[in-house]
């Protein structure tokens, strides 16, 4: 490791230093592997051979074991990038985290530095009293990432990132994942039916993810919203309370930087909908209704079934077929009278095999007709 420079703090009953012999990167990888989601995929060996390469804090309790860390990758001249700062759960809520981070800060090999930088995914309110501020342009940042196998790319716009935000799919790529076959007709729709999950009030972030997973492996593509209430059903409860959403939405943003699951926004109005799926998979699957409600469906799905309704009603009329005179401009006219808006929401309806449309279905199939011609909505 490298030589330590002899920074010693005391927080209450725990000692935090930066002597690289009482380090123990075992003890960091051990926490890592179960709650780093920046360090998915990340072996013993190469946290090992990080620390090695760092300048290293530990957080030791009264027994001397380590029971929380941090890193700082430096030239201890212009630049500096702190990662792997961690307290393990059960000794949270002593202000280690901020006796670390403040360490990490005042550490001599980065005190004289231009810049400091790191990446949160969740954690931005920790670091903000220390001076920590989004960079003032992050257009001028760029990340050159290497994949398993020695392959590269290029991530634009976030040199600090570990993890890449998942945009919704192109254009092209929408349109080489077709999911609606109309003569085979929507797909059975599968439901999850889990029970014994944690109360995500209480449950480890990474266990919550580890369940929304399944979740969203199961259902999706799946409203955000829904993968929550399945969940909270799963714990035992009804009501998806703002103290219960919070941990869950911070495990979905793990799963997100983990490249497992892909979120598509769609415009919902005053809010967007988020719509999830696994990493690669088709943004739209048009399916049965199933045992969910008109409103847990994906608007870019019931967008795309209005598609194919629309086609299907000016079809009939025959447009594209007829001779270039006066009578075809009338048959075109009775085919876009065919599958006018009101039509199209109807027979969405009829497809799904309900029957009343009240004022709550009619505005939220109005969101789904507003994505039809969008361009650069995610559907197919």
């Amino acid at each position: 490791m490298s030589a330590g420079v002899g920074l010693e703090r005391r927080c209450g009953e725990y000692l935090i230093s930066d002597d690289p012999d009482r380090f123990d990167a075992d003890a960091m990888h051990d926490f890592l592997e179960v709650e780093g989601y920046w360090a998915a995929g990340r072996s013993r060996e190469q946290t090992a051979q990080g620390a090695a390469n760092s300048v290293v804090l530990g957080a030791y309790g009264p027994d001397g074991s380590m029971v929380g860390g941090a890193r700082i990758v430096t030239d201890r001249a212009t630049f500096g990038w702190m990662t792997d700062v961690y307290v393990l759960a059960e000794h949270r809520g002593l202000g280690l985290g901020r006796e670390l981070v403040a360490a990490a800060c005042e550490h001599p090999a980065v005190a004289g530095i231009k810049r400091l930088l790191l990446k949160t995914g969740d954690a931005h309110e920790l670091y903000r009293p220390f001076g920590f501020t989004e960079p003032p342009e992050p257009e001028g940042w760029m990340e050159l990432r290497r994949e398993p196998g020695g392959a590269s790319s290029i991530a634009g716009a976030s040199g600090m990132a570990d993890h890449g935000r998942h945009e919704p799919p192109s254009s092209a790529d929408r349109a080489a994942s077709a999911s609606f076959d109309p003569a085979a007709g929507p797909q059975p729709y599968a439901a999850w039916s889990g029970a014994g999950l944690p109360d995500p009030r209480i449950a480890p972030v990474s266990q919550i993810a580890t369940h929304l997973l399944e979740i969203v492996t199961v259902e999706g593509p799946v409203t955000a919203d829904r993968a929550y209430r399945l969940y909270i059903r799963g714990a035992g409860s009804s009501k998806v309370t703002q103290r219960a959403r919070a941990p869950m939405e911070q495990a979905l943003g793990r799963l997100r930087l983990r490249g497992q699951v892909e979120i598509d926004e769609l415009d919902n109005g005053e809010e967007a909908q988020q719509v999830l799926r696994l990493a690669g998979t088709p943004a739209v699957v048009v399916r049965e209704l199933g045992e969910r409600s008109l409103y847990e469906v994906p608007l870019n799905e019931i967008a795309e079934l209005m598609e194919h309704f629309r086609r299907e009603l000016i079809g009939r009329a025959g447009v594209g077929e007829q001779p270039a005179h006066a009578v075809a401009g009338v048959i075109q006219e009775a085919a876009l009278r065919r599958a006018s808006p009101e039509r199209l929401k109807r027979a969405v309806l009829d497809g799904y095999g309900l029957i009343r449309m009240t004022q709550a279905a009619e505005q939220y199939l109005d969101v789904a007709l507003a994505l039809l011609d969008e361009p650069d909505s995610p559907r197919n």
